[in-house]
């Protein structure tokens, strides 16, 4: 037997969800802003995906608010034909945040790897993903002529109309299908990363949490094809207020939590960029200008010196090729540091922001007093 109302439910997941969404914001903001102090284009993104998520948390109380999750028939023609209103505003704002919270995942995906076939495949992901929005919003103005047969259907007899199912179901398998394109992207690109398979494969969970989005996608097809054929629209319109507070919170808090392991490596007492603020206002240096200066010395490096100028051997640690290919001009995300890396290249933003940490290693050895004493000279720090 069917529930009288799911109102109490859809009022409760909508904003359970909502606020857990939120919240992964603004713990992103912090994270890049007070941990990180690097900001880019994603950030960016980041602030429309939060400008947008209140809005779609609008329109979902508005819903609820004229009697979604009740029956149809219990509804006033007013609260019916105000249901019918906010349905079209809600498909077109819907396909407005999905455009948004797929270009905030591509564009974090252009901080992962220089390499010019990865980033020619995300500039595609982010043309698709435009071109799936372009023609998601034609399929919604354009789904009845005249338009005004959209907000009061049945009053305009000489009306044509797209098929109800093709206008419910094709957007959204566009979308599930660009969710998957943005879920298998990055796999290549991380696999070939210089770290253990198990902290790659703790990268790929971390970012692979927007499957939890794209499977309640695909279960919202079910309330779709009800919606299809039910006359009791406000009903199944509870159900998909459910659904789609499910899908679009748990795609923003995938979105926001690969910046979160800067916080995380904070609170467990890892390394992390935060922790380099004493180096903050002193220079940064490329990889490749330390490697030129290896050999003087001036070089950067570990273990004992014969003598002045002479080379240093070299133990840096293994750094990714996500930290050797890195710009000027880009920054490194926190998921992929190293964990015990020697050499801690900085986080590229502002000039103010850059510096390099180099750690000290100090060898202690118990002497007997026949023994001639022995020093280790522990590595020197550099600005």
């Amino acid at each position: 037997m069917a529930m009288q109302s799911l109102r109490p439910l859809a009022y409760a997941v909508a904003y359970v969800t909502f606020g857990f969404g939120m919240i992964s914001i603004f713990l992103r903001f912090y994270c890049r802003a007070v941990i990180l102090k690097t900001w880019g284009w994603d950030d960016y993104m980041a602030i429309v995906v939060l400008t947008v998520n209140i809005g779609q948390q609008v329109i979902l109380h508005m819903f609820l608010h004229y009697g979604c999750g009740l029956h149809f028939n219990t509804l006033s023609v007013f609260q019916q034909l105000q249901i019918i209103k906010w349905l079209f505003v809600e498909e077109v704002f819907y396909y407005f945040v999905h455009w948004v919270i797929k270009s905030a995942f591509l564009f974090f995906y252009l901080r992962l790897s220089p390499n010019k076939r990865f980033r020619t495949f995300v500039y595609l992901g982010i043309g698709l993903n435009g071109a799936i929005f372009i023609c998601n919003m034609l399929i919604a103005f354009f789904q009845c002529i005249p338009f005004d047969e959209i907000l009061h259907p049945g009053t305009h007899p000489d009306a044509v109309c797209i098929n109800k199912l093709v206008l419910l179901v094709v957007p959204s398998i566009l979308n599930i299908l660009e969710d998957l394109y943005i879920l298998v992207l990055p796999i290549s690109t991380v696999w070939n990363l210089h770290m253990s398979v198990r902290r790659k494969i703790a990268v790929l969970s971390v970012i692979g949490f927007g499957a939890c989005s794209v499977l309640v996608a695909i279960f919202r097809l079910i309330p779709l094809f009800e919606l299809n054929s039910s006359p009791d629209v406000s009903y199944v319109l509870g159900k998909m207020v459910i659904v789609a507070a499910l899908e679009i919170q748990l795609a923003i808090i995938a979105v926001n939590l690969p910046s979160l392991k800067a916080l995380w490596t904070r609170i467990t007492g890892g390394s992390s960029a935060g922790q380099s603020a004493g180096y903050s206002n002193q220079k940064g240096y490329k990889l490749s200008s330390m490697e030129r200066k290896n050999g003087s010395g001036s070089g950067i490096g570990y273990g004992n010196r014969s003598g002045r100028g002479a080379r240093s051997k070299e133990h840096r640690g293994s750094i990714t090729r996500l930290e050797r290919g890195i710009t000027s001009t880009e920054s490194e995300e926190e998921l992929f540091r190293q964990v015990g890396t020697g050499l801690q290249l900085p986080i590229q933003g502002s000039q103010a922001d850059q510096g390099i940490k180099v750690t000290t290693n100090v060898n202690v050895q118990s002497l007997d007093k026949s023994d001639a004493p022995s020093y280790h000279r522990p590595s020197k720090h550099f600005p």
